[in-house]
């Protein structure tokens, strides 16, 4: 497996993968890991404008936003994301996006891209933490962060009302500060 940088050249193939990642969001019973009801879970031209804009760009610069992508037989399979919060005060905290094709779950692709995300950004920026935001009854999700040191800040129950069920959503925090 192979885990690198994303650039213009992988987003066509990224959005194609994308598209199917969340068309499994909640679908026949699964997990439901993006605030988004069953009909909305597509790509569509914000998301894709969102990663098209912000490619070529580096942290600190207005929309940035950093792609890690999992490629095994120049299939991707996985990826990772950080971007900066809307607020210019919290420039010293990203946050954390993330998510693996369904078929290659329960690999350790996952572990592995949040691990190389961590890396890179050790080496290479001065972000001093890294948040995220995850269904609560995403235990597989919950289980990984918390094995790479990410703690629970808190729970809104009830964040979200969509097809039919309530949803709650849980922020983590990992302080990324080389000690």
């Amino acid at each position: 497996m192979e885990i690198r940088l994303a650039n213009e050249r992988d987003l066509e193939f990224f959005f194609q993968y994308l598209d199917v990642q969340l068309q499994d969001n909640g679908a026949d019973g699964a997990v439901v890991f993006q605030p988004v009801s069953r009909e909305d879970s597509r790509i569509n031209d914000i998301i894709k404008a969102k990663f098209s804009n912000a490619v070529n760009k580096v942290i600190g610069e207005e929309g940035w936003r950093i792609l890690m992508l999992a490629f095994m037989s120049e299939n991707i399979v996985g990826h990772i994301d950080i971007r900066p919060y809307p607020n210019k005060y919290s420039n010293h905290r990203a946050l954390l996006g993330m998510g693996v094709d369904t078929s290659h779950r329960g690999q350790g692709i996952g572990e592995q891209l949040l691990k190389s995300m961590l890396e890179w950004m050790q080496a290479t920026t001065k972000i001093e933490h890294l948040d995220l935001w995850v269904m609560s009854d995403n235990l597989p999700a919950i289980r990984l962060y918390e094995k790479l040191g990410f703690t629970f800040c808190g729970e809104i129950k009830d964040m979200y009302r969509f097809d039919g069920k309530s949803i709650s959503e849980s922020m983590m925090s990992l302080s990324i500060i080389q000690q």
